[in-house]
């Protein structure tokens, strides 16, 4: 991300979708890398398996085998695409561990995800940890309450600039005035953007440009990066 002032006096901001160029495919630890995503499996087992104690004792298997053989020959693809398939894997193996099904006849036990379910937890997923990042980003800098801004902004759409500037002073105690709000809102939405491009980038096996405009679209997410330049 860039940020700039130009000779108007307005914070001009872009983003680049392939700032980060790590992809969930050359992780040096299958399982290490696979815990950022577990609010989204755990909710997904939970539904499938119908209880969190369940969910958890199939992300254990998930994870174990994770650990043992790595992606193995899976490497490829969108990570929430190779998610979906374990998730179902290691809740067959768990039904099996239960005495419920055979382990030949795993491929016709039952289990199914929803789709679309599974794509909403997902993208909440992506959408969190955006906000943890920015969070962290605020706390090694005080004096600029990225976070806070955005935050207020965003869950309270339609209050005046005063309004913000109070919830943020209340929030963190910094005092901001009109100008200064006006351009750490744009900074924000721009730092925000650019961290949640980031977490797609590693979702993906091949993160060039049209792939994560591709996956931003899929994910419904393109709010973020209205108004700036990408």
């Amino acid at each position: 991300m860039s940020t700039q002032i130009s000779s108007s006096g307005r914070t001009r901001s872009s983003v680049n979708l392939v700032r980060s160029s790590h992809s969930w495919t050359e992780a040096e630890s299958a399982a290490g890398f696979v815990l950022r995503y577990l609010s989204p499996m755990r909710k997904q087992l939970t539904a499938v398996m119908g209880s969190t104690e369940e969910a958890d004792q199939a992300l254990r298997i998930l994870l174990t085998h994770l650990v043992s053989a790595g992606f193995g020959e899976h490497r490829k693809g969108r990570l929430r695409d190779f998610l979906a398939r374990a998730v179902k894997s290691c809740a067959k193996a768990r039904l099996t561990e239960r005495g419920e099904t055979s382990a030949d006849q795993q491929n016709d036990s039952g289990v199914t995800l929803d789709p679309k379910g599974w794509l909403v937890m997902w993208r909440d997923c992506l959408l969190e940890r955006a906000w943890r990042a920015l969070e962290r980003m605020q706390h090694q800098d005080p004096s600029r309450p990225l976070y806070s801004v955005l935050w207020t902004s965003t869950i309270h759409p339609k209050a005046s600039l005063d309004e913000i500037a109070a919830e943020v002073e209340k929030a963190c105690a910094v005092k901001l005035d009109q100008v200064k709000l006006q351009q750490l809102k744009l900074e924000a939405k721009a730092a925000f953007a650019q961290l949640l491009a980031d977490e797609v980038v590693e979702t993906l096996e091949n993160p060039d440009k049209a792939a994560v405009k591709k996956e931003i679209q899929s994910l419904g997410i393109g709010s973020a990066f209205s108004g700036l330049t990408v």
